[in-house]
């Protein structure tokens, strides 16, 4: 955190407690990259405190940060005098704010872990009157760089005792 910190990077932690941790699964951990890409999900690449996040839900209603694990996007909604991310019961509430902030980097305390909508359901909600988009014969191949937040990932998930798992740390 420190390097990434010397270096100029931002980035808020979303950070369930331990009983939301305790919740997850065998099932839900035991696919190939899925601890990797719940890790990634809860990584917003700005720096946002508890004030900022509700300030920007009050006014805008419900806002789409980045994460790490692209393309997905965590929603965040005002609900109930707090902020909400996700949708319907894979929501989890801000309860803990606050609990590292140094001016680049923010660690929030969430009450649930967060997964990214799968993919096929967001195909399936799609609205059926959408046109599809119009075909282009010469597309770039866009190179995803994640290089030192992947790497502060790793040096985090090394701490932890859990870098082996996963594929990227290799």
């Amino acid at each position: 955190m420190g390097r990434l910190v010397s270096e100029g990077y931002v980035l808020t932690v979303l950070a369930p407690n331990d009983e939301a941790m305790a919740r997850l699964t065998t099932d839900q951990l035991s696919e190939p990259g899925s601890p990797e890409n719940i890790l990634y999900y809860h990584m917003i690449p700005e720096y946002q405190t508890e004030e900022s996040m509700y300030n920007a839900v009050r006014r805008f209603g419900k806002v789409r940060y980045d994460t790490l694990r692209l393309p997905h996007k965590v929603v965040a909604r005002e609900a109930d005098g707090s902020v909400k991310f996700g949708q319907g019961e894979g929501s989890a509430y801000l309860f803990d704010p606050d609990i590292y902030t140094d001016g680049r980097i923010s660690v929030q305390g969430i009450d649930a872990v967060l997964f990214a909508p799968d993919d096929t359901k967001a195909t399936q909600t799609a609205d059926p009157n959408r046109k599809p988009p119009a075909i282009v014969t010469h597309k770039k191949k866009i190179k995803l760089r994640r290089g030192k937040l992947l790497e502060a990932t790793c040096q985090m998930a090394g701490l932890f005792g859990q870098r082996s798992r996963f594929a990227s740390c290799q």
